[in-house]
């Protein structure tokens, strides 16, 4: 039976406990999917659904109850703008946890936390990546079609020794 077994200890102190998932959360937050081992991820699930359900609400309290869990600013701005809209609409469930096998030193069981709804900045980025290669390879082509071909010294200086020699 699981009485009374609420918070995920991971073999630390309360401090270092929380130190590690406020960096963990800064992290998803940030890049939106991170790699750690499964019960990090479990552990980091639970933090992270809970702040961006706080973030849903955008009063006040909210914000400083964020703030003092996760202290950046940059993260908490990102949280109740971007990541709250995203998921105004979904009551629980913002993150899936995949697990992805051993990690080669130590054997230790790894998975991806990600957020459900990835952020539609990531497909603009990639979007716009596109168009730059494109655009690169477009004008590379243009470029060789428009390009003389270079002359060849070796070739050159040939001519003239026969030149002299028939002179």
């Amino acid at each position: 039976m699981k009485h009374q077994k609420r918070v995920l200890k991971l073999n630390r102190t309360k401090s270092h406990r929380r130190a590690l998932l406020q960096n963990l959360t800064n992290a998803l937050l940030e890049y939106e999917s991170i790699k750690t081992t499964v019960a990090k991820a479990k552990a980091l699930k639970r933090a992270a659904e809970r702040l961006i359900t706080l973030a849903k609400r955008k009063d006040t309290h909210s914000m400083r109850i964020a703030f003092a869990f996760l202290r950046n600013k940059k993260t908490i701005a990102k949280l109740f703008g971007s990541i709250a809209e995203r998921y105004s609409a979904i009551n629980g469930g913002y993150t899936r946890v995949l697990k992805i096998g051993k990690r080669k030193g130590d054997s230790a069981p790894m998975a991806i936390i990600e957020l459900i709804l990835r952020g539609e900045e990531e497909k603009d980025k990639k979007a716009t990546k596109e168009k730059k290669v494109k655009k690169d390879k477009a004008s590379t082509k243009k470029a060789k079609e428009t390009k003389e071909p270079k002359k060849n010294k070796k070739a050159k200086a040939t001519k003239d020794t026969q030149e002299k020699k028939s002179s």
